[in-house]
């Protein structure tokens, strides 16, 4: 995938059964999930010089997924681009699966999990920050990144001709010599790596089939224990061993789809087990029948309704837009919202209308649902924005400050925020703040100016509140350490 690109992940060609509620069920191809976390063995060396430095939380959290912000370093990162993080690994089992399995993978190259995909959001010196858009683990600081690069999605292809004493056919044999998260059995949906690719003729798309002999029994001392115990029972009168092993019929385990492929390995998916494939197991290159040709497809675009709740908010309040959306072919849906005004926070479904910064009258947020083949449909939900009421009194705000300091601390500002949107939304009224100081207090007189003083500085340059219409006292009443903060509407007479 180039760099920059913000959806790495191509659509699934294989279309899943999707109930009402548009949850994407398992069906026996590829998924994204499949494609962009099996891993692969390779005896090309990555680079390792762009890595995962820390996180958002570190040094407390030390391991990161979806939509958390972690920090790569050792490159030239540019701001959009996407990486993938991948994981150099180490076995850390002492036993070996079959006689050899170390010398296997060490001939195949070096074990790598791929972790999750993150995009560049902006760079500080030599730190990228970057935030993870897709994760099949979590993350931790050591792990690589490297640019993320877009993987092709193998057609599926199922073999109903299945023989489980099928006989050799002739063509490209290997082993299975090790499994993603070095499991030691598999089963449908999980990945294997195989001693043989690219340089075997092996291709993204090679079906295999997982084969087990009799006398395979023998590669492993703990299945060889069988042979050391009694076959016969004590009513037979003539008991017998056939021995043979090598002449009984070979067992076909399951298939398997190749994902990916390295010089001297390859990354299959287990898409059909008859029951469990070991690692050790052999595998044997098969053409699967082709597909039957697929019957054509309806083509009803998405069907959606959108209402707000509440539909009629003052000046500053917020609405929620809820959509509900469903597909009548069944296909995932994706869901987008746009509105001609105010500020919107979208989640999932759903969408927060912010009118903070509106003037009165009606904003259409339309939320817009497409399907996996872009078929879209849209619906609008209309908010009406009224004016606050304009107050026939004054209001005020104590702000409490510490001892003999003139700081506006975090508690301070949290107030003078909710001061600053009543001057917003009460755009002709004006403020008034009186600064107070405990007598004890050194220097009172000075200092009670001054926290007046500050608040105005905070109101002004930190809220972008008219200096003009702030006008500062210095109070007399002994019992106050801080400021009260006036607000007047206009033609509201001032407080004395």
């Amino acid at each position: 995938m180039q760099e920059g690109v913000q959806e790495p992940l191509p659509p699934p060609p294989v279309q899943p059964q999707v109930a009402k509620s548009n949850i994407v069920e398992r069906v026996p191809g590829p998924t994204d999930p499949d494609i962009y976390c099996a891993g692969y063995i390779t005896n090309r060396r990555l680079p390792e010089g762009q890595y995962v430095a820390a996180g958002w939380g570190s040094p407390h959290q030390t391991k990161y997924t979806d939509g958390e912000y972690i920090y790569l370093t050792g490159g030239r990162f540019q701001e959009g681009a996407m990486y993938e993080i991948v994981r150099k690994l180490r076995d850390p089992n002492r036993w070996e699966m079959f006689a050899g399995q170390r010398g296997a993978v060490a001939n195949a190259g070096q074990p790598y999990a791929q972790i999750a995909q993150v995009k560049v959001i902006g760079i500080r010196r030599s730190i990228a920050i970057t935030q993870i858009k897709f994760s099949c683990e979590p993350a931790v600081p050591g792990d690589l990144a490297i640019p993320l690069v877009e993987r092709p999605r193998p057609e599926f292809k199922p073999d109903p001709n299945f023989d489980r004493f099928a006989a050799p056919n002739g063509k490209l044999t290997g082993r299975i010599i090790m499994a993603r998260d070095f499991d030691s059995y598999l089963g449908h949906g999980r990945i294997a790596y195989l001693s043989v690719g690219a340089n075997k003729g092996v291709k993204i798309g090679d079906y295999f089939h997982a084969t087990r002999t009799y006398s395979s029994t023998m590669d492993t001392p703990i299945d060889a224990l069988s042979l050391k115990a009694s076959f016969n029972e004590d009513t037979q009168k003539n008991p017998r061993e056939y021995g043979r092993y090598d002449h009984l019929p070979r067992r076909m385990l399951g298939t398997m789809l190749i994902l990916n492929v390295s010089p001297k390995s390859s990354t299959g998916l287990v898409t059909f087990a008859l029951e469990d494939i070991n690692v050790g197991d052999r595998v044997e290159m098969f053409e699967p029948p082709p597909a039957p040709p697929r019957a054509a497809e309806p083509m009803n675009p998405p069907v959606i309704s959108c209402t707000a709740v509440p539909t009629t908010v003052h000046v500053g309040e917020s609405a929620t837009i809820i959509c509900d959306a469903n597909s009548p072919d069944n296909h995932p849906l994706s869901l987008s919202f746009s509105s001609t005004g105010g500020q919107l926070m979208p989640r999932n479904n759903t969408a927060r209308l912010d009118t903070a910064q509106l003037q009165p009258g009606t904003v259409t947020v339309t939320g817009t649902a497409t399907d996996d083949r872009n078929l879209s449909a849209s619906a609008p939900a209309t908010v009406t924005v009224e004016a606050v009421a304009a107050p026939t009194t004054p209001t005020s705000q104590e702000l409490t400050f510490n001892p003999s300091s003139p700081r506006v601390d975090n508690r301070a500002k949290a107030i003078l925020d909710g001061v600053a949107l009543q001057l917003q939304q009460q755009a002709d009224a004006t403020a008034i703040v009186v600064g107070y100081a405990d007598p004890n207090e050194r220097d009172a007189q000075t200092l009670a100016q001054k926290r007046a003083t500050n608040v105005v500085t905070y109101l002004v340059q930190s809220k972008g509140i008219d200096a003009g219409r702030i006008s500062t006292r210095v109070g007399t009443d002994a019992a106050k350490r801080g400021v009260v903060v006036w607000v007047v509407p206009a033609g509201v007479a001032p407080p004395q």
